[in-house]
């Protein structure tokens, strides 16, 4: 009976120690928002950017609101129509922008990719896409969604597993002291 009841207060107590994953929180980008260089634009009314073929270094830049040292990812669609037409991302860094993975084409048809996650440095961050190779390229979406971090759980001991522990442990001292007297 014991160790029934001490296998069912441990389990409990173990429960509480269990990680909890934090909320992750997605924001769809406003394309118009976008700040551009050379012959890239929006197009389709404000829902796409177009970015034109033979104009390599074509840029839209974006400012992320963000929390420091808070991790991000970023998914893009977007199509390129040429196998030599590709696209580099770069988020501002310390010393100027980091690129986010290598040189993307996405093809013909709109597809979407996962770049690779980065942790934010101040209150916002920028987020470029710069246009390369000779071929037409288009933007569709962008979606920015901060990491689920895993938030610890509340301490072994701590709360209802605690005092149910307590309240157990008590019990048996009584039960040893009747049984001394």
């Amino acid at each position: 009976m014991k160790a029934k009841l001490f296998g069912l207060l441990a389990g409990i107590s173990i429960c509480a120690l269990a990680v909890q994953p934090a909320a992750a929180d997605s924001v769809t980008l406003d394309l118009t928002t976008a700040v551009f260089t050379g012959g890239a634009g929006t197009i389709a009314g404000g829902s796409k950017i177009k970015f034109d073929p033979n104009t390599p270094g074509e840029t839209a830049t974006f400012t992320l609101p963000s929390l420091p040292d808070a991790q991000y990812v970023i998914e893009v669609t977007g199509q390129n129509n040429q196998s030599s037409s590709f696209f580099q991302f770069l988020v501002d860094a310390a010393n100027g922008f980091a690129q986010l993975g290598s040189n993307e084409n996405f093809g013909s048809g709109f597809n979407t990719i996962t770049l690779p996650a980065f942790t934010a440095l101040g209150t916002s961050e920028f987020f470029r896409i710069v246009n390369g190779g000779t071929g037409e390229g288009q933007i569709s979406d962008i979606t920015v969604t901060s990491v689920a971090i895993a938030v610890p759980g509340p301490s072994a001991g701590a709360g209802l597993p605690g005092l149910i522990l307590a309240g157990a442990g008590l019990l048996a001292l009584a039960r040893r002291r009747r049984k001394i007297a």
